[in-house]
């Protein structure tokens, strides 16, 4: 195959997966903070994507140039129609008419308004106090986020909406372990860590994870700046890894019962493919995780059997993670 129709293979496959990530914006109701990072991940996407065009701009031809410039154009316009969709109503509210401020208050005028200041009443009224929550942990009607995790055991039984998402993120040598189905799992810098999920009845999106373990069942696996990492997957799609090294994969055994996406048997864990690798032949980003390598059924008892209070040392050790 020409270098040109590898090229042009290559485009197609990545304007394929911008719209699919881009359709799940307006598919899966997130909290503002995930939404916001998941538009920035499209928005990087279609501007590597448009770089790498022109890069290769003199090798392509010009009715391959014309469809590029077809293919980003139509991938902003897919992008700014959803951002418009989903982006938060403003709520109606009618313009008040300055208000007299009583005496002994003082007053702030913002935007027009003016806001009264009590620091000077006689008497307060006593504020409402909430509980904390536990640091690192918050969630909303849809997605449940574990983020800045430290030397911790995170087990997730439950989700605070049924088939919702996860969001793991800024978290290091912690073993986090969802056993629960939901939407999507989304994680981005996590380190020295082992992450077990599933089943993903939608994407996972993995993004920085680095020198860790990670076990999915998922419709979808696209990993992003990922290096030094074993993958251990059932995946019902092509895997897709960008600019990634030393990823290995292996492919799920179901030991510790997690169960995989809805009416997906089919499993294409080593069916790989790396955006960054145009060329013919294998791509050196990633590979499969030999036999002596893999984890046997005791390391997999020791996840199954993880409870509150378990050393998170002692099962890092277990899964060669430093």
């Amino acid at each position: 195959m020409a270098d040109q129709d590898i090229f042009y293979r290559h485009v197609q496959d990545k304007a394929l997966e911008l719209r699919g990530q881009i359709d799940e914006l307006k598919t899966t109701t997130l909290d503002a903070t995930v939404r916001d990072a998941a538009v920035t991940q499209c928005l990087t996407g279609i501007n590597n994507l448009t770089i790498d065009i022109g890069s290769h701009a003199h090798d392509s031809a010009s009715h391959d140039q014309r469809t590029y410039n077809e293919i980003i154009k139509g991938l902003n316009d897919q992008l700014q129609k959803v951002r418009s969709e989903i982006a938060p109503r403003r709520k109606f509210a009618f313009n008040s008419a300055p208000k007299t401020v009583p005496a002994g208050f003082s007053s702030t005028v913002l935007d027009g308004v003016p806001i009264a200041d009590c620091s000077n009443q006689s008497s307060k009224q006593s504020p409402q106090v909430f509980g904390p929550e536990p640091a690192g942990i918050s969630s909303s009607p849809t997605a449940s986020s574990f983020t800045d995790l430290f030397n911790t055991l995170c087990l997730i039984p439950s989700l605070s909406h049924a088939g919702g998402g996860v969001v793991l993120a800024e978290s290091s040598r912690c073993v986090i372990k969802c056993s629960v189905p939901s939407r999507t799992l989304t994680t981005k810098n996590v380190h020295n860590s082992v992450v077990v999920a599933g089943p993903i009845n939608g994407a996972a999106h993995v993004t920085r994870l680095a020198n860790s373990v990670l076990i999915v069942s998922c419709r979808q696996l696209r990993m992003h700046d990922c290096r030094n990492c074993d993958v251990y997957l059932h995946c019902s799609s092509n895997p897709i890894i960008e600019h990634c090294s030393e990823v290995r994969f292996a492919p799920f055994q179901d030991f510790l019962r997690l169960g995989v996406p809805e009416g997906n048997q089919t499993n294409m864990w080593d069916q790989v493919n790396d955006f960054n690798w145009l060329k013919a032949g294998h791509s050196p980003n990633w590979s499969v995780l030999s036999l002596a390598r893999r984890f046997g059924a005791d390391r997999w008892n020791l996840i199954q059997s993880l409870t509150e209070g378990d050393p998170v040392d002692t099962v890092l050790e277990a899964f060669d993670i430093s």
